[in-house]
């Protein structure tokens, strides 16, 4: 009797400790994803051209807004009187849509409009959080509705970098277009995640994998571990996957460019970036001068952020972008643009 009592016991303290693991791995990837994907109001860390820094005469743009879900996107169609399709560019997790304006301008000088806009919890966008990385698919196929409604059936393409990449490959399951750049992108959402906690806490993600995979389905439903490559592989739309030699924030391992070699979409074609100041995460669409530049700017933005304690003052912030140089900072690669635009109008002819 006594011997039973012990195992009993024994197998009490088990069961309360495996109940404690649960419920503490629950609550900690409800946390996390409370953290992580907290609203953003400033994206003040990025060096940024901002509008307000380039030729808006030249550049006009019109804001608009539309609704992802719930929540009200802003954003700006540029380009209005341009005639050669309409790009679509989704930002990515650290972006708004001042954030690709280099490729803005060239796009609208190649005849193209353009829309680009705040994601969900992001800086002039509605939400009281950015949810997670598969809310990134579902504020573009918003974006693609809300263009459809505006400009009819003109040719409709998507550009995306890093998040934005990912969404702009991942929502040709539910959403048609012409022709798709997918810059820097990841596959997997869980996988990407699970990854970058591994360079972390090394582990232990893999011991509360289970758990992240329930919170995203939690949040997401179907769409918890929704694959770029599923919607490259939907139809037979043109796809150009870009990624940098030297990414460290996508590794090799977790990009769409590595998964992408599986591809069954005929029409995929993959881009391998290797010169020198472009070939990282971002940077690929500047010229080596421009990338160079940005780099310096971002390094000294974040020498200022550690000197104020690491928030920055509107002033600092205000006299930092007076000695920017924009005209630099916004030049583009044109061999890169020159293929990029290329591929749109191929795909329409």
């Amino acid at each position: 009797m006594k011997r039973k009592r012990v195992v009993r016991r024994v197998l009490l303290v088990l069961l309360i400790a495996v109940l404690v693991f649960v419920i503490s791995s629950v609550a900690f990837s409800a946390v996390f994803f409370q953290v992580m994907f907290a609203r953003r109001d400033s994206l003040a860390e990025n060096v940024c051209i901002s509008y307000r820094l380039i030729d808006s005469q030249r550049y006009r743009r019109r804001a608009v807004s539309f609704l992802s879900g719930e929540n009200r996107l802003s954003g700006f169609f540029y380009g209005e009187d341009n005639h050669g399709g309409l790009v679509i560019i989704a930002p990515g997790i650290s972006s708004d849509a001042d954030a690709h304006l280099p490729e803005i301008m060239r796009f609208a000088d190649s005849g193209f409009t353009v829309l680009a806009y705040d994601a969900t919890g992001t800086c002039q966008s509605e939400g009281d959080s950015r949810v997670g990385l598969q809310q990134s698919k579902r504020d573009l196929s918003a974006a693609i509705d809300y263009a459809r409604q505006e400009k009819g059936d003109t040719p409709l393409f998507l550009y995306g970098h890093s998040l934005g990449g990912y969404a702009a490959a991942a929502v040709l399951e539910d959403a048609e277009a012409d022709a798709v750049i997918a810059l820097s992108g990841f596959d997997s959402p869980v996988g990407t995640m699970h990854g970058k906690a591994k360079e972390y806490v090394g582990v232990l993600a893999d011991i509360e994998y289970p758990f992240l995979w329930l919170q995203n389905y939690f949040v997401f439903g179907d769409d918890a571990d929704s694959r770029a490559l599923d919607g490259v592989n939907t139809g037979d739309t043109p796809v150009m996957i870009v990624h940098g030699s030297e990414d460290k924030v996508i590794p090799y391992d977790l990009s769409l460019y590595a998964h992408a070699e599986k591809a069954d979409n005929p029409r995929v074609f993959r881009t391998l970036i290797d010169d020198r100041w472009r070939n990282g995460h971002s940077y690929q669409w500047l010229s080596a001068d421009a990338a160079r530049y940005v780099a310096q700017l971002q390094d000294e933005l974040n020498d200022l952020r550690e000197a104020c304690g690491g928030e920055l003052p509107e002033e600092v912030l205000d006299d930092f972008y007076s000695h920017v140089d924009a005209a630099i900072a916004t030049q583009t690669d044109a061999a890169f643009m020159d293929a990029v635009c290329g591929f749109f109008e191929r795909s329409v002819h």
